[in-house]
């Protein structure tokens, strides 16, 4: 699959806002169990529940193979959502952009 990062945004703002799935199919995504090791994160059916510091909840995933990383997240609502890869696994933070997206730090 191809895509970029506005099709990603696209979809978890689709998904999230609820209209991309029945409302029990997109409740069963969000039941989540805590992750071991990764705090503040947790995992349901392809969607990770991630708080920041500054105590907001995004929804979305993450992935990468070496060299590139990839995050989308969007707020439980789907109204505000971020898409970003870095091309070299080892030049950026994906939290620290995810923290000044949705917390302004």
């Amino acid at each position: 699959m191809i895509s970029t990062s506005a099709d990603l945004t696209r979809f978890y703002e689709t998904l999230l806002r609820g209209s991309l799935l029945p409302p029990h199919q997109l409740k069963e995504m969000k039941t989540t169990t805590p992750v071991p090791g990764a705090p503040n994160t947790a995992y349901g059916l392809g969607l990770i529940d991630h708080t920041l510091s500054c105590g907001r909840h995004v929804w979305g995933h993450d992935g990468g193979i070496h060299g590139s990383t990839s995050t989308a997240a969007t707020t439980a609502d789907g109204r505000h959502a971020l898409a970003l890869n870095f091309n070299a696994d080892w030049t950026g933070d994906p939290e620290t952009v995810m923290e000044a997206e949705f917390c302004g730090e």
